[in-house]
Formats: C-alpha cells, sequence, structure tokens
C-alpha cells in the first residue's frame, strides 16, 4: 500500500513541475538570462579572485625559503579554494535558475489564465470571472476585468 502511495506522489510531484512551465518561451528566455548572467559573474569573480591571489601568492611564495614541494601545494590550495568558490557560485546560479523559473510561472501562470478566459469570453461565455492564486501576480488587474465583465453584464441585462 504504500509503494503506491509513493507512486501516487511521485506522479503528482512531477506532475507539478511540469506544470511550472507555462509560456515556454517567455520562461526559458527569463530562466536563461538569470542564469547567463550569474554564470558571466560567477566566472569574473573566480578569474578576479584567482588573478589577484595568484600575483600575491607569486611574491610571497617565491621569496620565502620554502621546499618547491611547498611552494606547489601551495598553489594547489589556491587552486582548489578558486574551483571551490567558482563550483559555489554554480551552485547559486542553479538555485537562482530555479527561483526564476518558479516567479516566471508566477508571471505566466496568471497570463495563461487570462488567455482562456479572454477565449471563451470571445466565444460568448460572459459569466466567466477570473480567479487567480493567492500568490499569483496581477490580482489588480484580474479584478479590474472582473469589474469590466460585472459591469458589461449589467448593461447586456
Amino acid at each position: 500500500m504504500s509503494s503506491e502511495k509513493v507512486t501516487a506522489e511521485s506522479v503528482r510531484n512531477r506532475r507539478s513541475v511540469r506544470n511550472l512551465i507555462v509560456n515556454r518561451r517567455f520562461q526559458f528566455r527569463y530562466v536563461l538570462m538569470v542564469a547567463l548572467s550569474g554564470l558571466s559573474l560567477a566566472a569574473l569573480y573566480s578569474w578576479i579572485f584567482y588573478s589577484y591571489t595568484h600575483e600575491n601568492y607569486s611574491t610571497l611564495v617565491d621569496l620565502a625559503p620554502m621546499t618547491d614541494e611547498v611552494k606547489a601545494q601551495l598553489y594547489r590550495e589556491l587552486w582548489q579554494i578558486t574551483l571551490l568558490l567558482g563550483l559555489g557560485s554554480f551552485g547559486f546560479v542553479i538555485v537562482s535558475s530555479f527561483i526564476a523559473l518558479v516567479f516566471s510561472h508566477r508571471v505566466a501562470g496568471p497570463l495563461y489564465h487570462f488567455r482562456k478566459i479572454f477565449e471563451e469570453i470571445r466565444s460568448g461565455r460572459t459569466d466567466l470571472r477570473i480567479k487567480l492564486r493567492p500568490d499569483d501576480e496581477f490580482q489588480d488587474v484580474a479584478k479590474s476585468c472582473n469589474e469590466m465583465l460585472d459591469a458589461l453584464t449589467k448593461k447586456d441585462v
């Protein structure tokens, strides 16, 4: 019985993730813009960090009385730190991109709903009203559209 629950729940979760993409073109461009700007900044910051730190390392390590093995270890650690900073930045870009996808859904979802309602109204169903989820954007636009539909319906009667 529990495996059936997990299966039904996993299907529901897959459906909800798939439902995040309502307007593929808009949402793809939005997430791509966030991801590319984040990746550009991450690469730039990693390069700046490495170049300035490497310059200082070169000065300090080469002048210090150390064996070549210790010097090589210091340079490896510098590379590891830079790599960890880059990977951390990349992880941040992934999380930011997912947040951008969720936010774009909060914008694209209501617009999709508006379009569907307008198509129904155009086909003659004037009794429909726009109902958005509480967290969706454009609540004020939905309220204005509903008020306009109420006023038009009163004029027809």
